[in-house]
């Protein structure tokens, strides 16, 4: 199965009819190459819901998806102190993680370790496990844009005091619980409430 969010709404492909809660009123759709522009321009749609697309072959349904996009590769992480709690950032208003685009040469997780440094201002960290790749899209100058993002756990004895960059409008860094982190009254996206969810509940 994928999720990709589209204007923070899911587009989940499968090969079977999700019974998720949060996917109830999410319009079905069957899978034809045809119409698969028309099913992302009506989930860009401020009335809709999301989109179950349901077909045969996920990965065939994926790739062809995929070429109605510009791809951009990011990476972030998942970072846990000796508390147990989650750093988590305030950009442009929404609750987020720590992420950027992957740079020409790097690794997905040098890029995640160092996107994860420049924006929290935190020394120390050890990589993990990976965790599930999520996507989201965006409009930019016409085009269509498939943000990929690579996630990692990371863990740290940082003690220090956590520095928001700035100039990547992030106004605000901090520890919270996990029990916080999932929370429905956090302000955040649904694709990040969704990896919460499905990393931090298991």
């Amino acid at each position: 199965m994928y999720k990709i969010f589209i204007n923070d709404k899911p587009f989940v492909i499968s090969s079977s009819d999700v019974a998720d809660a949060e996917l109830t009123a999410c319009a079905r759709v069957q899978y034809a190459p045809q119409k698969l522009l028309e099913y992302i321009k009506q989930t860009e749609l401020l009335s809709s819901k999301g989109t179950v697309l349901l077909c045969d072959d996920e990965e065939l349904a994926f790739k062809d998806m995929y070429t109605h996009f510009v791809p951009v590769e990011a990476a972030g992480g998942l970072v846990f102190n000796t508390a147990n709690e989650l750093l988590m950032i305030k950009r442009m208003g929404k609750w987020d993680l720590p992420k950027g685009k992957i740079d020409p040469g790097e690794s997905r997780e040098q890029a995640a370790l160092r996107e994860v440094e420049e924006e929290c201002g935190i020394k120390g960290l050890k990589l993990m496990t990976q965790l599930p790749t999520t996507y989201h899209t965006y409009k930019m100058h016409n085009y269509r844009f498939l943000k990929i993002t690579y996630w990692f756990k990371m863990k740290t004895e940082f003690k220090g005091q956590l520095t928001p960059q700035v100039e990547e409008q992030i106004t605000e860094v901090k520890w919270v619980t996990r029990a916080e982190a999932v929370s429905k009254e956090l302000d955040t996206y649904f694709s990040i409430h969704s990896l919460l969810k499905s990393t931090i509940d298991n």
